[in-house]
């Protein structure tokens, strides 16, 4: 496919830096477009001419003239990785592997970052409650996070760590580099430790020192030069 074009619909504080590293990992040839959330913390309505749903990461394929719309990360990842990947640099090295790299881009997506998403909501909440309000609201999305989402979350946070420690900090798949560590690269890397204030309303202690193994597993992702560039990238065009 090298006469097609991908262009990525990049939006502040979402998810889609990264397939901006998986562009870059794969060496792919793209157009960089960025929209900035409203003040509302909503998609600007550009990206919704894009996608009705106003979403990103979103991708579009030009080839011959035609362009076609790809939503949904685990999708994205799943497009790029099959037919741009020619290389292998991403792909497991097993058939169990594969279905591992499976099972990370559904679960990553489906089951981890629901529980994450709703406890920046609720830690978000108060913040935004109208004047008077603002000690109710805190309680009630507290006792929300502490019941259910909060509490989900350090469920599936150890889960990972308990994973992360059997690969003694290392590659999830494998032994390398694969989409799983792409996927988890912002629940985990950029969520959690990039922010440990997101999460530390939740823990009794610090990120790195209830999971050190994901803490390990995340210098990987940052250290990786492909992830690096994606962070010059977007700040050179910002």
């Amino acid at each position: 496919m090298t006469d097609s074009k991908i262009i990525l619909h990049w939006l502040n504080f979402s998810r889609s830096n990264r397939i901006l590293w998986l562009l870059e990992l794969l060496d792919i040839d793209y157009e960089l477009k960025l929209y900035q959330r409203t003040k509302a913390f909503r998609a600007p309505k550009e990206l919704y001419d894009i996608h009705p749903l106003g979403k990103s990461p979103v991708i579009e394929v030009v080839k011959s003239g035609k362009s076609e719309v790809i939503a949904e990360t685990g999708r994205i990842i799943e497009y790029l990785v099959d037919n741009y990947d020619h290389q292998g640099k991403l792909k497991p090295l097993t058939d169990e592997g594969k279905g591992q790299v499976s099972y990370y881009l559904h679960y990553t997506e489906g089951t981890l970052q629901p529980y994450l998403t709703g406890s920046l909501v609720n830690s978000l909440a108060k913040d935004q409650a109208p004047f008077g309000f603002k000690t109710l609201v805190g309680a009630i999305t507290g006792q929300l996070n502490n019941q259910y989402f909060g509490k989900e979350l350090l469920t599936n946070l150890q889960y990972l760590e308990d994973i992360a420690a059997k690969n003694k900090g290392g590659y999830f798949v494998d032994d390398k580099l694969t989409a799983a560590d792409v996927v988890l690269s912002f629940p985990i890397a950029e969520a959690i430790f990039a922010s440990p204030e997101r999460i530390q309303p939740l823990l009794k202690k610090s990120p790195d020192q209830a999971y050190p193994y994901l803490k390990k597993w995340s210098q990987l992702v940052f250290n990786d030069p492909s992830y690096k560039k994606t962070l010059e990238v977007v700040k050179a065009k910002l």
